[in-house]
């Protein structure tokens, strides 16, 4: 792509552009209360913080009455507002939260994230420049025991070390959990204009403004944390859904039995070789190595036969919105 790496950020005047901050409340019913309600204490602390206009805007599929009085830690020229739509789940939730949004620039932000400092300051100044349409922070893995740094070091999002050691500018891979769009560019596009997978909408997303020769800048020091799934049935549930999601991006000549064989393989390889070799990045000590390791390989053969079910139209897989 022409031009990738030489978007920059300006000094130009944000002092008048408006900015909606926009919550999903699905994901808190895997991540808990506790930590949907820390995310939110620290989204309210920095939006105190903007001169510029701002609301929060929280997206539910289920009543949540404790959300619709407004939080009292709010500074006054902040507006809050609670949407609830029974039946919506993730990008749903998003997108609909963007029809509601007044701002100029909406900012997406997950209910099971946690924002470093300066997360909101960064990522709004990327709007400096008058040519960003869309900007995306970074989100890595808590990681404070064995299953934490395993998945920190196997699955979708980098460590934040590895984050910090691989500067860029402009990327069309980004994470709906902590992104910002010019509110008529997002409209055009949404995330529900591909409602075939439960969690690729953003990689979707990413793609059609690819062809469409739309940059999103990468907002190098706008991170955010993220929990790995939670042992037990939402480990099982997210790999099954991992899996069926990739089958269905893939090209019809792609699904089918021996490519998902040859991937199968090529995700235990790429799992192993990246627990081994980064180990050091998250302070995993040698001796849980193999620990990791299982737990990368497990992850994956589950991964894998939601491939396989999603090729045999094993309906409960096919139905997994998680």
């Amino acid at each position: 792509m022409q031009g990738e790496y030489k978007m920059t950020l300006e000094t130009g005047d944000i002092s008048n552009t408006s900015f909606s901050i926009l919550i999903e409340w699905e994901n808190v019913l895997l991540s808990g209360e506790s930590r949907a309600y820390k995310m939110l204490s620290r989204v309210i602390a920095q939006a105190n913080l903007l001169k510029n206009f701002c609301e929060i805007i929280v997206s539910a599929n289920t009543d949540q009455p404790e959300l619709k009085e407004r939080p009292k830690e709010l500074n006054e020229n902040i507006e809050w507002k609670l949407i609830v739509n029974t039946g919506l789940h993730y990008y749903q939730l998003k997108d609909e939260a963007a029809r509601h949004a007044k701002s100029e620039v909406i900012i997406f932000v997950d209910s099971d994230v946690l924002p470093d400092k300066d997360w909101l300051k960064n990522l709004t100044d990327s709007f400096r420049n008058p040519r960003i349409q869309a900007s995306c922070g970074k989100a890595y893995i808590d990681h404070h025991n064995l299953y934490t740094k395993a998945f920190a070091l196997f699955w979708f999002f980098p460590t934040k070390n590895y984050h910090l050691s691989r500067p860029r500018r402009t990327t069309n891979h980004f994470f709906a959990n902590n992104v910002a769009f010019k509110k008529n560019l997002f409209l055009q596009y949404y995330f529900g204009k591909n409602d075939q997978v439960s969690r690729g909408g953003c990689l979707a997303l990413g793609e059609s403004l690819r062809k469409d020769g739309i940059d999103i800048y990468l907002c190098e020091n706008a991170f955010v944390a993220h929990p790995p799934p939670q042992f037990g049935s939402h480990f099982i549930l997210r790999a099954l859904a991992q899996g069926r999601d990739r089958l269905l991006r893939n090209k019809p000549c792609q699904r089918h039995i021996g490519y998902s064989i040859y991937r199968l393989f090529e995700n235990s390889v790429k799992s192993f070789a990246k627990i081994t070799l980064r180990h050091r990045l998250v302070d995993l000590p040698l001796i849980f190595i193999p620990g990791a390791i299982i737990i990368g390989q497990i992850y994956y053969l589950i991964y894998f036969l939601g491939e396989v079910f999603t090729i045999f139209g094993f309906k409960p897989v096919l139905k997994i919105s998680i």
